[in-house]
């Protein structure tokens, strides 16, 4: 089978009215203004499209920008998933500040590729020395970005000049980018949602990552804004450049008909993704870069618009930690102030809940103002290095260890810290996807797991660092020596009590483990069915000696037979306390020289094990047994019936059948 076409996003920016829709009808022959309000006014409002076929090896998708400053949270969300970008300036015009805005919005997302048409050159009049003092005025406004080496190409839509020329620059700037990761996760930012008749809802998008493949009726979930809950998704069928396809990779403009959602259900800002890497969040920790001379100074509290992929917020920063210059020391200071011109690690409160994932590319602007220089800019960028940081207090040192640890290049390094930083609690191979922004950790979990690693897979697929369960298994262990010190004539303690016992900051799984590893070692030993666990040469033991009181219990209980006392009874008739009789019986009940029927009654062992042999053999020879039958079966009172028959469902012996049991699956264990 031949390999896909190399697909690309490509994007346009630039200042309103430079030409950026009409260039783009000159290179594809499709207009991307689409909207009536568009066509009235002769600007771009709304996001447009155009497929460009370069050849059988590369295509694009061109996504063609508003230039309004008033539209440039729109602007944002096109040029979050481009690749590259024509960068439109207007011969006549020259650089304004939307065209330095957008460069800075590129800049801040990643997009490093680009080509600049110098456009309306036809109004210059031919005027070679007009046109290259035009290209100097762009060139020094590009100085310090990614695209101060990009060809300028003097063109003009209307008279075709210059258009052959720069059609070779892009596909010349275009053609050496890196395919898009199409084994990773699927993430499809959604910029448009609408509806057609006799098919229903349509979404599109970006495919940023990941593949889309109809043939194998994947599931997909939408991750939404707001306060709506992710929901499974299935679609229906998928078309690129407006033809229908099966596989979709990711780097094309994919578009989605979904089925069972409503038009009124999916908005743009919503993400369809697959797999744990996208998840709502309402805090994040993301690494920014303040446009040098962008505004004021950010403080603890400093609120902007948050873009991200394609949806936006407000948000409240708390700046962490500035990162330094290389011979800085580093600082972990509480007051965090970040200027123009510095990086810093940031955590954002944000608004609503937006769709998140490690690495994505963020900008932020200052609201509108009055008399404000900034006021409704963008000010500053850059990527989410933690969608799904811890909470707290005193939660500051902790962060900023994690943050420059997450912001490091190493995936390793990445998984190895966020499996220390869970502590006691312990983290999810799903957390660990999602935080470290690695796509597979198969491998990496492996390493760490296997013989020499330094982490330990729990059941359920949590993980926890070695060095904070060896801790543990001493508490366990001095936990069941108080229990011995306080509770003598108690056989040992509950496994659910210990691992209570051990605090509710540690996870279930965690606790589970360090009992586990206690036992493993011979600090403790199982004196239970139920697991319950003491001390080697502690705790009333099965074959040893019973204390005359609890001889005297066991005693009663063997006397009464298939009446059993009550722990009432058991108390009057030994002149014990409510509490000694219940530790005594516990005791006798862990020893299994009683067995526990309700919390009120118990038989003693032989009894027991000779009524259930009755009781199963009567199953045996009639098939069935209630209430009645067992009363006249063993002379029992229905005060005792009732409760035998619950306990013989807990054993399995019988199953419930309305009024009625029936043999269940352990009749003949």
């Amino acid at each position: 089978m031949s390999k896909p076409p190399h697909a690309v996003v490509l994007g346009t920016a630039g200042h309103i009215d430079h030409g950026k829709t009409t260039l783009v009808r000159a290179l594809t022959g499709i207009d991307t203004d689409r909207l009536p309000e568009e066509k009235r006014r002769g600007i771009t409002i709304e996001l447009g499209f155009a497929p460009w076929r370069i050849d059988d090896e590369l295509e694009a998708s061109i996504v063609d920008v508003p230039g309004h400053e008033g539209f440039v949270r729109t602007m944002v969300a096109g040029a979050g998933g481009i690749d590259a970008v024509i960068l439109v300036v207007s011969g006549e015009d020259g650089v304004m500040p939307q065209t330095r805005e957008h460069i800075n919005v590129c800049r801040l997302l990643g997009v490093g590729a680009g080509v600049v048409a110098l456009t309306k050159v036809d109004r210059l009049g031919g005027d070679p020395d007009a046109i290259e003092l035009a290209a100097d005025d762009v060139r020094s406004a590009l100085v310090g970005t990614p695209f101060a080496s990009a060809p300028i190409v003097p063109c003009s839509a209307v008279t075709g000049e210059g258009l052959d020329a720069l059609r070779d620059a892009v596909v010349a700037a275009i053609r050496p980018l890196p395919r898009r990761d199409a084994a990773g996760p699927v993430i499809l930012p959604l910029d448009r949602v609408f509806s057609i008749k006799g098919h229903g809802t349509v979404v599109t998008g970006t495919l940023l990552s990941g593949s889309v493949d109809l043939r194998n009726d994947e599931d997909f979930v939408l991750v939404p804004q707001g306060d709506r809950a992710p929901r499974p998704l299935r679609a229906r069928a998928a078309q690129v450049r407006a033809e229908g396809r099966d596989r979709v990779l990711a780097g094309n403009r994919l578009a989605l008909n979904l089925a069972g959602l409503e038009r009124d259900d999916v908005e743009r800002g919503d993400v369809v993704t697959r797999g744990p890497a996208v998840a709502q969040q309402s805090f994040v920790h993301a690494r920014l870069f303040h446009l040098p001379g962008h505004g004021a100074t950010w403080r603890s509290g400093t609120t902007l618009e948050l873009c991200a992929g394609t949806a936006h917020c407000s948000a409240v920063l708390d700046p962490l930690w500035v990162f330094p210059d290389p011979t800085a020391e580093p600082s972990d200071d509480r007051e965090v102030s970040v200027s123009p011109g510095r990086e810093a690690l940031v955590r954002l409160r944000l608004s609503t809940p937006l769709p998140m994932w490690s690495g994505q590319r963020v900008v932020v602007r200052a609201f509108a103002e009055p008399g404000g220089d900034w006021s409704g800019r963008t000010v500053g960028g850059g990527v989410v290095i933690d969608p799904q940081p811890s909470s707290g207090r005193a939660q500051r040192p902790r962060w900023i260890a994690l943050g420059r640890a997450l912001a490091g290049a190493d995936g390793s390094a990445r998984v190895g810290a966020l499996i220390e930083d869970a502590g006691v609690v312990g983290i999810d191979r799903d957390q660990l996807v999602r935080r470290s922004g690695m796509r597979d950790v198969t491998a990496e979990l492996a390493r760490r797991t296997g013989k020499g690693g330094d982490a330990v897979q729990l059941s359920g697929h949590t993980l926890v660092h070695d060095r904070w369960l060896r801790p543990l298994v001493d508490q366990v262990i001095a936990i069941v020596d108080r229990f011995h010190a306080a509770n003598p004539l108690q056989a040992g303690i509950g496994r659910a009590a210990l691992e209570s016992a051990m605090g509710a900051k540690i996870g279930r799984e965690v606790a589970a483990t360090a009992v586990d590893r206690a036992i493993a070692r011979g600090a403790l030993r199982v004196i239970d069915d139920q697991g319950g666990v003491a001390r080697p040469g502690k705790g009333l033991q099965r074959g040893g000696e019973l204390p005359g009181h609890m001889k005297t219990i066991l005693a009663l209980y063997a006397q009464r037979g298939i009446t059993p006392p009550t722990l009432r009874e058991v108390a009057d008739g030994t002149s014990l306390s409510a509490r000694e009789v219940l530790e005594m019986v516990t005791s006798l009940q862990r020893m299994g020289k009683l067995v526990r029927i309700s919390g009120e009654l118990s038989l003693d062992r032989d009894t027991h094990d000779d009524l259930v042999g009755k009781i199963r053999g009567h199953l045996r020879q009639s098939g069935t047994i209630d209430v009645q039958a067992l009363k006249q079966l063993t002379g029992l009172s229905r005060k005792f019936a009732v409760p035998l028959l619950e306990h013989l469902d807990e054993l399995q012996v019988t199953l419930r059948r309305g009024d009625t049991r029936v043999p269940g699956p352990k009749l003949d264990a």
